[in-house]
């Protein structure tokens, strides 16, 4: 049975440099909750285990059921509030993890249904969507969270000055594991939708 690894398979989308680079982002099928408050507090961190639960149990619940495997992606995170003209607590996001298109609809709700039965976890806010993201720029930002709106404004002036204009949210894909890396050596790619 074929395992999908979309480190590898796209893998141009989750590796960076530390330099801007355009990239041409294919739509996928991501598993998503979106919701409001500050990045790292208790809603942020109760919708990661929400999705990584509802993600696991597709995984391992629903093998034997899907045409392939898969392995579990990184977890991204697209800022759908600007994050320089709104309170902190008040930005708005969407976790997203990467899956099979093969995981359908009726699959996910399957899964939302094992994951309230067995582990009494509420997965109602997980939904299955198909996003676009098309033509962007990127850079990797390697260092602290809360330094990542500094890159930001760096990759939104050089993407400007190359002639591009900025028409996506913010997105952030975490690379490092927070648990087990230096806050000083964690990566993330952050990516900016662009357009001529």
């Amino acid at each position: 049975m074929e395992t999908i690894d979309f480190t590898k398979s796209l893998k141009a989308f989750y590796t960076a440099k530390q330099t801007m680079q355009e990239v041409l982002v294919p739509s996928g099928t991501f598993l998503a909750v979106e919701k409001c408050g500050e990045p790292g507090g208790e809603t942020f961190e109760q919708a990661i285990q929400s999705l990584f639960t509802v993600v696991f149990t597709a995984k391992f619940g629903l093998k034997g059921q899907l045409p392939c495997d898969f392995k579990v992606s990184k977890l991204e995170c697209v800022y759908l509030s600007d994050p320089a003209a709104t309170a902190r607590t008040q930005w708005r996001w969407r976790l997203m993890v990467r899956i099979p298109d093969q995981i359908t609809a009726a699959n996910v709700t399957a899964v939302k249904k094992m994951v309230k039965e067995k582990r009494e976890v509420d997965a109602s806010a997980v939904k299955r969507l198909r996003w676009n993201e098309g033509r962007a720029v990127q850079v990797l930002h390697v260092g602290p969270y809360d330094r990542i709106g500094q890159t930001c404004r760096w990759l939104r002036n050089e993407a400007e000055k190359q002639g591009f204009s900025v028409t996506g949210p913010v997105h952030e894909i975490y690379i490092s594991d927070p648990r087990r890396t230096a806050a000083e050596k964690l990566k993330t790619i952050v990516r900016l939708g662009v357009k001529r």
